[in-house]
């Protein structure tokens, strides 16, 4: 229910903002451990919170391409999407040892995730987008 109302936060203030600059959502990453088991809820959470830093990320992008921002952003998208580019197979695979139960891989590249979301996050903050997420511990 929370992240539904995240969502919608963000969906609202995506579809009402001339400058992406304003965009704040909530989604911090944290790791995880063997202690702490990456299971099916958590991985639909890693999910959720990628697809809303995406969702932030293509707006920011289509801000740029409209020219609502300084061109300078060209050069920094070009620089987070080799970090979102590495995302997608990761998450295959996550799905993978989450669905055998493989706790160790699943552990660390859960880990990978969320240093990449965190150098995305990162990345974009440089260019003056805020962008957070938040997935359960």
């Amino acid at each position: 229910m929370k992240k539904l109302l995240l969502v919608i936060a963000l969906a609202t203030s995506l579809g009402g903002c001339a400058e992406l600059r304003n965009i704040g959502t909530a989604i911090s990453l944290g790791t995880t451990t063997i202690t702490n088991p990456v299971t099916p809820t958590r991985l639909n959470q890693m999910e959720s919170a990628i697809t809303v830093v995406f969702a932030g990320l293509q707006a920011w992008k289509k801000s740029c391409v409209e020219g609502l921002i300084p061109a300078s952003c060209k050069a920094q998208i070009a620089q987070v999407q080799v970090y979102t580019r590495q995302i997608p197979p990761y998450l295959t695979q996550l799905r993978t040892f989450v669905k055998n139960n493989d706790q160790v891989n699943a552990v660390t590249v859960f880990n990978q995730v969320v240093t990449l979301a965190d150098t995305i996050k990162s990345q974009a903050a440089a260019g003056g987008v805020t962008i957070t997420a938040t997935v359960g511990n």
